[in-house]
């Protein structure tokens, strides 16, 4: 802006200046953090006041001690400058504990003790290979959602400026500054939805920029290029075992898989350690680290066959307290910093996650192989390849589901009951399924206290109306935890990256609690059999992502009990019988919820395209007393065989069964189970039991369930015994 006058122009470089002066300060201090009052300038360090502190060269790092004074940590052969104490010793805080931990690694003489950091003047500096320090972009900004940032206050005082500049000139000058200067403030002021309009405009222009649908007919590796451009899944061997990491512009991330995929009893619950508590130590000898855990939850019954008989009667039987599918995800992701090649990368992540596979144990973990990742990236998606996935401003739209998610925005005290169990109670959310990825890292100091850490969860309905009832019930959980949460209306994308397995960092990371506390544990989920003696759920992991084979031997009666339940879960249900007249009863009476149950002809093929796991197949062979050898299916499918009899021919096949359920058995049919399932002396109980219990048997354990069933299968089946 040209001005003709003296007056006008000095008023305007005035303002220009205070403006400029003031985005200093705003971009030196964090606004919320009074307590930050230190800057270097030049080669001297100064306090907010201009007093010179100490005129030594600029410094390679600042560190602020969190109590006003002005710290900052030199290279080797000069002191740790800070205020000096009264006893004369040089001396800081513990909150400068991280700067000390970081002048080690760097090869600074830096003693610690007694609560306070000692830096020495004199000595020889610690031979260790200097690292980088964790870049600012991972370190959590720790700033609420309503605090004052600086660009509000630049905002303000450059509308004064224009309004300033502008007087004088004109009306029309006038009234387009003062129309500019009300923008400005409306912009940087104005909240709405719980945001500041300024915080709208940069999530629209990021939204704007940006690709928002996948190739159509693409794989996993389509879908991954959409949520993570430019990244890649590459082989490599990770712990001695064959692996594969997702490769990217900002780190290396390796996904195990929780749990043993050949338990399939899911009776008993595992706790789970936190993110933070498998983070390394920062120092120079490991690279930052963000380690993410993944939880996967599908109610059960199944939201589209709750209001019908098998969902109504599969509620009786539970109370809705058991999930139909649980999993849980480990993905350990080394960021790229400078000093770090990329060789190095992989042998920091191989020596992370050989520490991690150690601490959760021989069956707490396994490495996911390039395809094996691929296909749990698509699963936990929903991803479709016949259909492209697609963002709009409020979802994600992927395998015919509706996905919404929502990042936790204040954090509620992890130490109440309802924070404690906040995990736990998100994952029964009545959504068709429900994702929560708690992620920590990287780690900045000694301490766990300001590490970043965010929890994001993921909500996906089959309807619209399905998906505000689970938004409601989520925004209420989370406020009567003491909590507030945020939908990422225009960054759905990054919240479907952040809630896969991945690992990756939200643009403004929150720095969160120290999540020890939480209530994390795995198990339990299923297909209820039956109830034990103490009259706890006895579960079957009946569908996974590779094909289970299930032998019944017993009545029709109990295979029709276990297919209505199975049916609950969302399972679509075929059933190859000789005998369809046996079956035409139970088949009118479920109806057509999620399908109904469609009687083959032995040998005929099933249509209806491939199980997922949103949607299983139940396939059920009713071969009567022709010895039967099941065959493993693909993913998501479990082949269900009926055995009215056992007999030495069916040994083989009840061996090779991934689970086994017995009704009560003869003697002779006892000796035969026994043999083939490794049950030795628990065989002999075979034939003791009662009528309605059966024996579930899963890799020679043994478990005792009551088949309990509720008053709609006992009208529609009768009574589950085998003769």
């Amino acid at each position: 802006m040209l001005c003709s006058d003296w007056s006008t122009c000095s008023n305007f470089a005035a303002v220009c200046c205070i403006t400029a002066a003031s985005a200093w300060v705003c971009d030196t201090l964090d606004v919320t953090s009074p307590s930050r009052l230190w800057r270097t300038v030049g080669l001297s360090i100064v306090d907010l006041k201009g007093r010179e502190r100490a005129r030594r060269p600029r410094s390679a790092e600042l560190v602020a001690d969190g109590s006003g004074q002005i710290a900052v940590v030199l290279p080797p052969g000069v002191p740790l400058w800070t205020t000096r104490s009264r006893s004369g010793s040089y001396h800081g805080s513990r909150p400068r504990r991280a700067a000390a931990e970081q002048a080690r690694c760097r090869g600074w003489h830096v003693e610690c003790g007694g609560g306070t950091v000692t830096a020495s003047t004199t000595g020889e500096p610690v031979r260790v290979v200097s690292r980088p320090p964790v870049p600012g972009r991972w370190i959590g900004a720790g700033r609420s959602g309503t605090a004052v940032r600086a660009g509000q206050i630049v905002a303000a005082q450059v509308a004064v400026a224009l309004v300033v500049a502008a007087s004088g000139r004109g009306p029309a000058l006038v009234g387009l500054a003062l129309l500019t200067a009300g923008l400005l403030v409306v912009t940087a002021w104005v909240r709405w939805r719980g945001r500041w309009l300024s915080e709208w405009l940069i999530t629209a222009a990021g939204y704007a920029g940006r690709r928002h649908v996948s190739p159509p007919a693409g794989g996993p590796d389509a879908l991954l290029d959409l949520v993570l451009p430019g990244a890649a899944v590459r082989p490599v061997e990770l712990a001695g075992e064959p692996a594969a990491v997702v490769d990217d512009a900002t780190g290396l991330t390796a996904v195990l898989e929780l749990g043993d995929p050949g338990d399939l009893l899911g009776d008993a619950r595992r706790a789970l350690p936190t993110p933070s508590a498998l983070l390394p130590p920062a120092d120079g000898e490991h690279p930052p680290v963000r380690i993410q855990l993944l939880l996967h939850a599908a109610p059960a019954p199944a939201p589209v066959t709750a209001g019908g008989t098998a969902g109504t009667s599969y509620r009786q039987l539970t109370g809705g307290r058991l999930p139909g599918q649980e999993r849980a995800l480990l993905a350990v992701r080394v960021l790229r910093v400078d000093g770090w090649r990329d060789e190095e990368l992989r042998v920091a992540l191989s020596g992370t996650v050989r520490r991690i596979v150690r601490r959760l144990g021989p069956a707490g973990g396994r490495l996911l192989g390039e395809h094996a990742a691929l296909r749990v990236l698509g699963e936990l998606a929903h991803h479709d390849g016949a259909w492209p996935t697609r963002e709009t401003w409020q979802v994600v739209c992927a395998g015919g589901l509706l996905q919404a998610s929502f990042r936790l925005r204040r954090w509620p005290d992890p130490h109440a009951e309802l924070g404690r169990r906040l995990v736990t109670r998100l994952l029964a959310l009545p959504a068709t399924a429900t994702s929560v990825a708690l992620c920590a890292g990287p780690r900045t100091g000694a301490d766990t206290a300001g590490m970043p850490a965010e929890l994001t969860v993921r909500l996906a309905a089959w309807t619209p109306d399905e998906l505000a009832l689970a938004t409601q019930a989520l925004a209420r959980l989370v406020a009567d935890a003491g909590g507030e949460v945020r939908r990422l209306d225009g960054d759905q994308l990054d919240g479907l990256a952040a809630t896969l397995p991945l690992a990756v960092a939200s643009a403004a990371v929150a720095v969160g609690p120290d999540p020890e506390p939480l209530e994390l544990s795995i198990g339990g989920g299923g297909l209820m059999v039956g109830a034990n003696r103490h009259g706890d759920a006895v579960t079957v992991r009946l569908f996974r992502a590779e094909g289970t084979r299930l032998v019944l031997v017993g009545g029709v009666r109990a295979a029709q009990l276990l297919v209505l339940r199975a049916m609950a879960l969302g399972a679509r249900v075929a059933v190859q019988t000789g005998r369809p007249r046996v079956w035409e009863p139970f088949v009118r009476g479920v109806g057509s919820t999620g399908g109904g149950v469609a009687v083959l002809p032995p040998g005929r093929t099933v249509g209806g395209g491939p199980g997922s796991p949103i949607c299983p197949v139940l396939l059920v062979v009713d071969a009567g007393a022709t010895p039967t050898e099941p065959t493993p299916g693909p993913a998501w499918q479990a082949t269900l065989v009926i055995r009215d009899e056992l007999t030495a021919a069916d040994v083989d096949v009840l061996g090779r069964a991934d689970l086994a359920v017995l009704q009560p058995l003869d003697p002779q049919e006892a000796a035969l189970a026994g043999a083939a399932l490794g049950l030795g002396g628990s065989a002999e109980w075979l034939t003791r039991i009662r009528t309605d219990m059966v024996a579930v048997v899963n890799r020679r354990a043994l478990r005792w369930a009551l088949l309990s069933p509720t008053a709609i299968e006992s009208q529609l089946i009768g009574r589950p015994g085998r003769r």
